[in-house]
């Protein structure tokens, strides 16, 4: 059994209703070296997928990964993608 009072874990706030909106690209994950970073991208039918500089996703180029956000560019301009905020904690009963 989890302690209440512990820290959600990924696999806590993945079932939270409305923690991450269903509609448009999210940015759900940064990781790789500095050298070679990676986005993990959750589109709006769920598809997990993993980019990295240069690739292709939803007609847009991944231009730059940073620690907390992913930069995409198309036909349209760019668009920043930010890592989403995590709920606040509850305060125990």
């Amino acid at each position: 059994m989890s302690d209440p009072t512990a820290p959600a874990t990924a696999a806590d706030l993945a079932t939270l209703p409305e923690a991450l909106p269903l509609r448009g690209l999210q940015l759900i994950g940064i990781a790789g070296t500095q050298d070679a970073p990676r986005a993990l991208l959750r589109s709006p039918n769920g598809k997990i997928e993993t980019v990295g500089i240069g690739d292709t996703v939803r007609r847009r180029t991944v231009v730059a990964i940073d620690a907390d956000a992913i930069l995409l560019s198309s036909s349209h301009g760019t668009e920043t993608l930010h890592m989403p905020d995590l709920p606040q904690e509850r305060d125990a009963a």
